[in-house]
């Protein structure tokens, strides 16, 4: 078999390379696999080496059976068993078992894996009576052995009393493995170099070294590949360092340059061609990774034509990211001639606790899905363990929850002691709870014995759970939501503490997913979502026969109950039985996606404190992250941001993503699909051409083939903020997924008065009238009325009061007459317009609401033109959009609303007319007559005059607000 075939010049280079020491860079998929794989073959068909002789280490065991396959197509099966090829640790164990005795380790050593590991020092621990958890204990352990550190050299720099005791750990841990005759992982690496290092012989036959993904060794596994190959020194690595994203797995990238170091005569061969993404994909990606101006230089050339644009999306909260990436992969898939399926689609995430909304929306919209390099949401320990008490609180008889968490954190309380505990209120005929509070509270004696610290831990857990009971039915205090209940526990189970120890390495992950739950809990509890829940939820009434009605103080239940049905689903969903492979939608961590490919990618929440990670040290290892997820993708790539996160904070777009031009690689919304355009997909994808019919049938069964429900800018669409239109507008708007003709908005930016802020505006269809506003009509009307009432009566005690006294002179007044002649014709006025209003032709617009009191913007509208406002330039490709109407804004400082009314569009004869000029800023600029304006703080009587023949604005009389809209057509 030809070990040429296919490969490229550069490829082949790498192949045929005499060089001693070869570092072969190869960037994403560029088949960096194939080509080590063919240099093995190489050695062993043209430079005569021995397969027994040839050494591959790679990270993982799916890579290293999936080499073997490869060369067994090369050099037939024999060869191939012959080839010592593995991950690090498989070929340590192997040296240690031949050679092990040469440095007292018997010949029948067993391996202690994390399990035995944290058995052993849970016993330490508890001997000595400290109070470092197990898990924590060995992940420092851990830590100090990838650095060659042992425990003595780790007692020499003990200086407090917790490095100390930590050090203590260290040794006796140590002895103990020692004593059981055991090796930990990292006892594999570590007494491997020292065999090697005192027994030089032991590898003296080896020929070549071959290491897979070099960017991602750390000091030992460095220091092994140089003592392997310490006799010939002959070394090919494969890596690259624009995705070197393990330092927290204490990976160096500047084992790159400590090669080069010590072999001067490395040479380099650059991979450039890429046989995964498509051209537009990797332009963006490369621009992206080019930003680090440290990294060498490298190309990038594509073998796949330019493809789809990637998509960078903004989005208004990360509950509408989740449902717009729900309804792109749906709408993706119909519009392929299912060239694509919900298979073909993966959600990188930068954390795990990011993936709630997006399992929720799935959930909601029964599409199936799986995680990778993760658990479920609901099955974490941390969320599992916070749920726990919640159930407690609201129901303490839940003897299963009770068991799980009454020594959780460590209270002192033993698994014998539970157990006798349990049999006793068994035995009883009591719930646990009921007999543990009762032993607690001295009502009652337990037979199982309990030493002083289980009984000062058990206080404490009950006590936990009736603060909690007291807070949820307490009648004076203000209603407790869940959020207070879940900042009780952490508090008084001192949660945070507990993560810290017992999971060391991962405890900002482990709260960032408490956090989560808390910001799950604060948007599921929010009182305009619990109220329209319970009318969800209760049914009708029945004559007759007596109906419990959910109240707010059912928040707590109602959480809970959506919870376990929301675990309940997704477990079905995990263990149903299907006769055929479900397509589901892959969820993963950027860290465990990497090596890995889609067709379609998503990265959610790329936003400052995401990605770049609000936590992390280096920027630049952040960026080659987001390098590696956006280059997992193949054909088509999507980005998004929201302008709140989970925790309803603002958010900034990843300073990654803002960098100047970096904006041209990216479109603001999903591509428009065509039949030409799925056939191109099938073709970036080496599938089979999809059926003109099949692309029918696929877009007749959307209700939206366009990316077009959000607004670009990444405001709330209209049809969102309707929904809290109180649920009972006269002309409902349609719900999402629902067909709306392109007449029936458009969009445009207003600006703010605020730099980089922008309002989307939209004009309703003519006719509607949502009840609200119908409601504040008559609200204002009755209170114009009760003015005008007022000033009736006091014109009348006016006149009464008058009575008696000396005649005036003709034509004088009292000053009281004065403004009631005033008010009056100030009342005449309002009903003149209320008469106009309800008399206007049907065809008339109606004002949309829109809610700003929680935007905390300066409302200042003035110097904004729409042409230095950039969202005016955006523009949807085949949108169903009309142009942008005229609108005019008017402001309610005491309700807090902007009242936004589009204006009727210019007559022929209107056009025609010369516009009048207005001054601003020293430019001349056209001018509406009707909107005219004499100058920047005054309104003429005449443009008054007209507003109040136009027609009544909600009673909210004329602002200057509109300032900033003057002259727009």
């Amino acid at each position: 078999m030809d070990l040429l075939h296919g490969l490229n010049a550069a490829q082949k280079a790498a192949v045929t390379s005499d060089a001693a020491v070869l570092q072969v860079l190869a960037p994403p998929g560029s088949g960096k696999t194939k080509t080590l794989t063919a240099r093995v073959a190489y050695l062993i068909a043209h430079r005569s080496l021995k397969p027994w002789n040839i050494i591959t280490c790679t990270f993982t065991r799916k890579a290293a059976n999936e080499m073997k396959e490869r060369i067994r197509t090369f050099v037939g099966e024999e060869h191939a068993k012959q080839i010592k090829l593995g991950t690090f640790h498989a070929i340590a164990v192997q040296y240690l078992r031949q050679y092990g005795q040469h440095i007292g380790l018997g010949k029948d050593f067993g391996i202690a894996d994390s399990s035995d590991s944290k058995a052993v020092l849970k016993r330490i621990i508890k001997r000595n009576s400290f109070t470092i958890e197990p898990g924590a204990a060995l992940s420092r352990i851990s830590s100090q052995k990838v650095r060659g550190i042992n425990s003595e050299q780790l007692a020499l720099k003990a200086k407090h009393i917790e490095q100390q005791e930590f050090a203590q750990i260290f040794a006796e841990y140590e002895t103990e493995l020692k004593a059981s005759n055991l090796l930990d992982y990292d006892d594999l690496l570590l007494q491997c170099c020292f065999l090697m290092t005192t027994h030089p012989q032991c590898v003296s036959n080896v020929e070549a070294v071959l290491i897979d993904e070099f960017q991602d060794t750390n000091t030992t596994q460095y220091d092994l590949m140089r003592l392997f190959a310490q006799k010939r020194n002959m070394i090919t690595i494969v890596g690259d360092p624009d995705q070197s994203i393990y330092s927290f797995r204490s990976a160096e990238i500047q084992n790159l340059t400590r090669m080069k170091e010590h072999w001067p005569d490395t040479l380099t061969i650059n991979l450039e061609e890429n046989y995964r993404s498509s051209g537009a994909i990797l332009h963006a990606a490369q621009n992206i990774i080019e930003q680090d101006e440290s990294r060498p230089p490298k190309k990038l050339q594509a073998t796949h034509g330019l493809g789809l644009c990637p998509v960078l999306r903004k989005l208004p909260t990360a509950a509408a990211e989740a449902t717009w990436l729900v309804s792109e992969i749906q709408r993706m898939c119909a519009l392929s001639g299912k060239v694509v399926n919900p298979s073909d689609c993966a959600v990188l995430l930068r954390s795990a606790a990011l993936s709630r909304m997006i399992e929720a929306a799935l959930s909601k919209a029964g599409v199936p899905y799986r995680m990778v390099g993760g658990v479920r949401f609901f099955e974490r320990a941390e969320v599992k363990l916070v749920l726990d008490y919640l159930r407690v609180i609201n129901q303490p008889d839940n003897n299963e929850a009770v068991e799980r968490i009454i020594n959780v954190p460590s209270r002192r309380i033993g698994d014998a002691t539970i157990k006798g505990l349990l049999n006793e209120a068994k035995a009883k005929s009591t719930s646990f709870w009921t007999f543990i509070r009762e032993v607690s509270q001295g009502k009652c004696r337990s037979k199982t014995k309990l030493a002083a610290p289980a009984e000062k831990g058990l206080a404490s857990f009950v006590n936990i759970i009736l603060s909690g009971r007291r807070k949820l039915t307490s009648v004076d205090s203000d209603k407790v939501s869940v959020v207070d209940l879940i900042n009780l526990v952490i508090k008084k189970a001192d949660l945070q503490a507990y993560l810290k120890n017992h999971y060391e390495n991962e405890y900002e992950a482990r709260w960032s997913n408490i956090e989560e739950l808390m910001a799950l809990a604060a948007d599921a509890c929010d009182p305009d979502k619990v109220r329209a829940m319970m009318q969800e939820e209760t049914l009708p009434a029945i004559d007759g026969f007596e109906q419990r009605a959910p109240t707010e103080e059912d928040a707590l239940s109602i959480f809970l109950a959506n919870v376990a049905l929301t675990a309940s689903a997704e477990e079905k969903k995990a263990d149903g039985e299907e006769s055929e492979p479900v397509q589901q939608v892959t969820i993963s961590t950027i860290h465990s996606a990497k090596g890995l490919e889609w067709p379609v990618v998503f990265i959610p929440a790329c936003f400052d404190g995401s990605i770049p990670h609000s936590r992390s040290d280096d920027n630049d290892e952040e960026r080659r992250l987001l390098y590696v997820g956006m280059t997992r993708a193949q054909a088509m790539l999507y980005l998004s941001c929201p302008i709140k996160n989970t925790q309803r904070e603002d958010t900034t777009m990843s300073s990654f993503l803002t960098q100047p031009g970096v904006g041209s690689f990216f479109e603001e919304h999903g591509p428009s699909m065509s039949f030409a355009t799925a056939t191109g997909l099938a073709t970036t994808l080496k599938r089979d051409r999809p059926s003109h019919d099949a692309f029918q049938d696929g877009k007749k069964s959307l209700e939206r083939d366009e990316d077009d429900y959000w607004p670009l800018n990444g405001e709330e669409p209209p049809a969102e903020r309707a929904k809290w239109d109180y649920g009972r507008a006269e002309n409902p708007l349609p719900a999402f997924g629902t067909t709306r003709p392109a007449s029936w908005m458009s969009v445009s930016a207003v600006s703010m008065g605020q730099e980089g802020f922008s309002s989307a505006s939209a004009t309703m269809s003519a006719g509607f009238v949502s009840v609200k506003d119908k409601y504040d009509e008559l609200v204002e009307r009755d209170r114009l009325a009760a003015i005008d009432k007022r000033s009736q009566v006091r014109r009348k005690e006016s006149v009464e009061a008058s009575k008696g006294r000396k005649r005036q002179i003709e034509g004088q007044g009292c000053i009281s007459t004065f403004f009631a002649k005033r008010r009056a014709v100030a009342t005449d006025l309002e009903q003149e317009r209320d008469k106009s209003f309800y008399t206007r032709e049907p065809a008339s617009v109606q004002p949309a609401l829109r809610d700003i009191s929680n935007l905390g913007v300066h409302r200042n509208v003035h110097s904004q033109s729409l042409e230095q406002n950039p969202l005016s330039k955006h523009k949807l490709r085949n949108a169903p959009y009309r142009a942008p109407t005229t609108t005019t804004q008017v402001q309610s400082s005491d309700r807090g609303y902007v009242f936004l009314s589009s204006s009727p569009t210019k007559t022929e004869e209107e056009e025609n007319q010369p516009s009048e000029k207005s001054i601003c800023n020293g430019t001349e600029r056209d001018v509406d007559p009707v909107k005219q304006a004499s100058t920047f703080h005054t309104t003429s009587v005449q443009s008054l005059q007209q507003n109040a023949v136009r027609g009544r604005r909600l009673g909210v009389r004329p602002s200057f607000n509109g300032w900033a809209n003057r002259g727009r057509k």
